[in-house]
């Protein structure tokens, strides 16, 4: 080792004794001190450290801890990961579930509650649809539903199975609101003239029982005219240039699972709205029903506090762990990325001074691991939802559907990365790695068949939407052309795809036939299948490369050269990343990853 030490050294030598003979005087010159370059990549010795770098940079877990005899605590900690993200999330699921269902039965129950002549058969999801849509004609009808949804509503406590009650505004009941859009003028005369004003105006109020007095007897009555006829309401509705009408109304709804007796009710503020929608102006008026629920805080006492207190404390602590587990992750695959970048750094610079060659941008994007980028983002989003998780069990944030939908979002995306990066480890081992190989390598030419691709499915999408949308329910829209379409590719649905186009127009009807078949054919038969061929021409040439070998390019036939096996000692004898000496406790040991004593 002092033989290479003295390499590094700073040599120096002086010239022979000049002699002066016409002085007869012999005189020394010392020469300039002769400098031997001094580069840490200079000497054979440093050229190989780089090679043993950059060759345990690119080794598996398996063979870092042959090398180095560390504990691979980035492997152990993404294996314990995946097993408590997806503990987690399943046991989310099913809370999550459970009040969807909950949102979902408590809105079927407002339409029975609320919508006259209301049928099972209208939530259901036939295709094709079995009824028509839920729709009013006249308006006799919309007065009908007006007066049964006024009288439901006023009635709620008592008609209402579970516990379902009328909001309560400072002691009194809230009531139902009538809101009206309507055109600010449109009359059409008997001589078939109309004077029209297109400005949309909103009118809002409040819409009570009527009380009718005859023989000195007052009855409630549920009308909406006797309401209107009221001296202190005193209002008209023009039903010729009424646009949309809306009911909305406010209810409370309590909810307790019977599985979880030990939690404390929970109260929820349902804000519905009835729109009877006639804005296309085409003597069909849809009628819909929609409800929000938005927790509130409840008053009153339960049984369980205790155990509810315990059984939440448990969960936020499994919590709490999962986002620890996050934390460390997401550090350690910080750190690699930061020490890969480092030491891209250095080996772009030795090969621009010493080999004079610059790295390829491909040579380059080997120092940046995906699969860590892939793990930092799951682990950001893990952390994330998790702390709203918390929030949503500790009742510090309102259960509503989009809490729960963002919450969701945000662990389920999480979740999806997780399981995404056990594929790097598992990469590792040859036998395995064939299906990320061959993406990586059928990508660019993936790309550019699909870009071909898009140009005869968008053309195929707006010309089915234009031309088949009025008589085919499939294509009525341009997301559900879209969605037909990719569907017809796939071999989904065809014989329904033919048989949906109802018209009596028989060119649009033909045309209908040689669009659908023009485009299976084409797509199926001929872009399908070539799609697929450029992913099997990119399998056989990984196949080969599996037998002949890679083709290398100069920074792993640089990293190649190094010809030392993970058991040799010189990787142990180069680390200086961390060593004991660095690390005053037990946790610091830990996180360290110091090494074992060899």
């Amino acid at each position: 080792m002092s033989n290479l030490a003295s390499d590094n050294r700073l040599e120096t030598n002086t010239l022979p004794e000049d002699t002066d003979n016409s002085e007869g005087q012999a005189r020394t010159t010392p020469k300039k001190p002769l400098l031997k370059r001094n580069s840490s990549y200079y000497t054979p010795y440093m050229e190989d450290r780089l090679r043993r770098k950059l060759k345990f940079h690119f080794m598996g877990p398996h063979e870092k801890y042959k090398a180095r005899k560390k504990c691979p605590w980035k492997l152990l900690l993404q294996i314990f990961k995946v097993i408590f993200v997806t503990i987690q999330l399943v046991i989310f699921g099913y809370e999550r579930s459970e009040f969807v269902d909950y949102v979902e039965k408590n809105n079927i129950a407002l339409k029975h509650l609320f919508l006259k002549d209301w049928d099972n058969s209208y939530e259901t999801m036939p295709y094709p649809p079995a009824i028509g849509t839920y729709a009013i004609y006249t308006v006799e009808e919309l007065k009908e539903h007006i007066n049964f949804a006024l009288e439901r509503f006023y009635k709620t406590s008592d008609l209402a199975l579970g516990h379902m009650r009328i909001w309560k505004d400072n002691g009194t009941d809230k009531p139902m609101e009538l809101c009206l859009t309507h055109y600010a003028k449109a009359y059409i005369y008997p001589n078939n003239t109309y004077e029209y004003d297109p400005k949309v105006t909103t009118d809002c109020f409040d819409i009570l029982p009527a009380i009718n007095t005859t023989n000195n007897e007052s009855t409630v009555v549920y009308d909406i005219d006797a309401f209107l006829r009221q001296p202190d309401v005193n209002r008209t509705i023009d039903y010729k240039k009424l646009l949309e009408a809306q009911l909305k109304f406010v209810l409370v709804s309590f909810r307790l699972d019977i599985d979880k007796r030990s939690f404390s009710p929970e109260c929820f503020r349902v804000d519905g709205i009835i729109s009877f929608d006639d804005r296309n102006r085409d003597g069909q008026m849809l009628v819909s029903l929609d409800s929000t629920l938005e927790e509130t805080r409840c008053k009153g006492r339960y049984k369980y506090e205790d155990s509810e207190k315990a059984e939440r404390l448990l969960k936020t602590s499994y919590d709490v762990f999962v986002i620890i587990i996050s934390v460390l992750s997401c550090l350690l695959c910080l750190r690699s990325l930061f020490r890969a970048q480092k030491l891209k750094r250095k080996t772009v610079e030795y090969f621009s001074k010493y080999k004079r060659l610059e790295l390829s941008w491909a040579d380059r994007m080997e120092f940046l691991n995906l699969w860590y980028v892939v793990i930092v983002i799951n682990d950001l989003l893990t952390v994330i939802g998790s702390a709203i998780k918390i929030q949503l069990e500790h009742r510090n944030a309102k259960s509503s559907s989009e809490n729960y939908d963002f919450c969701g979002l945000l662990l389920g995306t999480g979740s999806l990365l997780v399981w995404m990066g056990v594929i790097r480890y598992i990469g590792f081992f040859k036998t395995f790695n064939i299906l990320t190989v061959v993406l990586k390598k059928a990508f660019p030419d993936m790309m550019r068949f699909l870009v071909t691709t898009l140009m005869l499915y968008f053309g195929f999408m707006f010309c089915g939407w234009v031309v088949l949308g009025p008589y085919h329910i499939k294509f009525r829209h341009l997301s559900t052309s879209s969605e037909c379409l990719f569907s017809l590719v796939n071999g989904d649905d065809m014989f329904v795809t033919f048989s949906a186009t109802v018209t009596n127009n028989t060119v649009v009807w033909y045309y209908s036939r040689i669009f659908l078949y023009l485009f299976i054919s084409l797509f199926i038969y001929a872009v399908l299948n070539l799609f697929i061929a450029v992913i099997l021409d990119t399998y056989e040439t990984i196949k080969e490369y599996y037998v002949d070998g890679f083709p290398k390019s100069p920074l792993f036939e640089f990293v190649n050269a190094c010809d030392d096996s993970p058991d040799s000692f010189l990787y142990r004898g180069e680390d200086r990343s961390c060593s004991c000496r660095h690390c005053a406790s037990f946790l610091s040991m830990f996180l360290c990853c110091c090494k074992r004593s060899v």
